[in-house]
C-alpha cells in the first residue's frame, strides 16, 4: 500500500503581509479599547468651543449695552410667585433724581419674585447694596456725582438671569463701572457657577478656560502696546488667578452665546472691561 504525503504547504509572501497586517490591526484596535476604558474619550476629543469673531464680539458687545431694560423679558413655567401680580424680577426701586450741582440718579433696583428663602437674602444683599450708595450720595452735597443702577433679566436654558450693571462718577474721579450676575437654575431650584452652567450647555472645562488664556493674554498685549503710546489704560495680568474658571463669577448666556465678562471696576476704579463669549 502506498501512503501519498500531502505537500508541503509553503506561505508566500503576499500571505505573510496579509496576516501581519491584520495582526497588526487586532492590536491596535485592542490597545484603543483598553486607552478608551481607562481614559475615556480624551484622547479623541473635540474642542466644541468657538470664540466670537471680531466682528461678532462687536455686535454682542452692542447688544449687551442696549439689554439694560429694567424689566424681565420672556415668560416661565411651574414657578411660584411671591406676588402673583408682579413678574418673577421687577423693579423695588426706582429713583431718578437730579439736583444741579449736586447729583444725577438712574437708578433701579431688581428683586426676584420667587418663593424662596435663598432668594430672599440675595434680594435683600441687592437692595442693601445699591440703597446704600444713593444714600450716601443723597446725604452728600457740593460734589456732582451721577450714578446709575440698570439691569435685564430673562430666562434661558432653564436657568433665570439678572445682569445688574452699575455706573458711578463722581467729581473729576474716574468714572467706574460695576457688572453683578445672578444665575437660578430653575429645574434644580438653586443658584448655579460657572462650571455647572459649563456642564448644562456641554462644554468642556479646560477648552473654555484656554480659550479665556487666550482672549485675556491678546487683551493683555493690547493694553501694554496702548500703554506704551501714552495712553492711560488698564493693564490685565493673564496670569492672574481672577481667570480661573473657579474664581470667574459674573457670567450669562443669551441667545445661545455664553458671555464672561471680567469687570475690572468690581475691585478698581475703572470702567474697563473684557468679555470672553462663546
Amino acid at each position: 500500500m502506498n501512503v501519498v504525503l500531502p505537500k508541503q504547504y509553503r506561505v508566500s509572501k503576499a500571505d505573510i503581509v496579509i496576516y501581519t497586517v491584520a495582526i497588526v490591526i487586532c492590536v491596535v484596535a485592542l490597545t484603543v479599547i483598553i486607552t478608551m476604558q481607562f481614559l475615556g474619550e480624551g484622547i479623541f476629543h473635540t474642542n466644541k468651543i468657538q470664540i466670537a469673531t471680531e466682528e461678532e464680539l462687536l455686535r454682542l458687545r452692542t447688544e449687551f449695552d442696549n439689554m439694560f431694560l429694567n424689566q424681565f423679558i420672556g415668560e416661565g413655567e411651574n414657578i411660584s410667585k411671591k406676588d402673583a401680580s408682579k413678574n418673577f424680577v421687577f423693579t423695588s426701586y426706582e429713583n431718578t433724581d437730579n439736583v444741579e450741582g449736586n447729583y444725577i440718579l438712574n437708578v433701579h433696583i431688581p428683586e426676584f419674585n420667587i418663593q424662596d428663602e435663598n432668594l430672599n437674602k440675595l434680594n435683600e444683599e441687592i437692595n442693601e447694596t445699591y440703597k446704600r450708595q444713593v444714600s450716601d450720595i443723597l446725604s452728600t452735597k457740593g460734589n456732582q456725582t451721577m450714578y446709575s443702577v440698570e439691569y435685564a433679566s430673562y430666562i434661558e436654558n432653564q436657568v433665570l438671569f439678572l445682569v445688574i450693571r452699575s455706573n458711578i462718577k463722581q467729581g473729576n474721579q474716574a468714572q467706574k463701572c460695576v457688572i453683578q450676575t445672578y444665575q437660578y437654575d430653575l429645574e434644580n431650584k438653586k443658584q448655579i457657577n460657572l462650571e455647572e452652567m459649563l456642564e448644562k450647555l456641554e462644554y468642556d472645562k479646560n477648552d473654555v478656560q484656554n480659550k479665556i488664556r487666550e482672549e485675556i493674554k491678546r487683551e493683555e498685549n493690547n493694553s501694554k502696546s496702548l500703554q506704551e503710546l501714552g495712553y492711560p489704560i488698564y493693564i490685565r495680568d493673564s496670569q492672574s488667578d481672577i481667570y480661573k474658571i473657579e474664581n470667574s463669577k459674573q457670567f450669562f448666556v443669551r441667545n445661545g452665546k455664553l458671555h464672561i465678562i471680567y469687570s475690572y471696576g468690581n475691585e478698581s476704579l475703572t470702567s474697563e472691561m473684557d468679555f470672553v463669549i462663546l
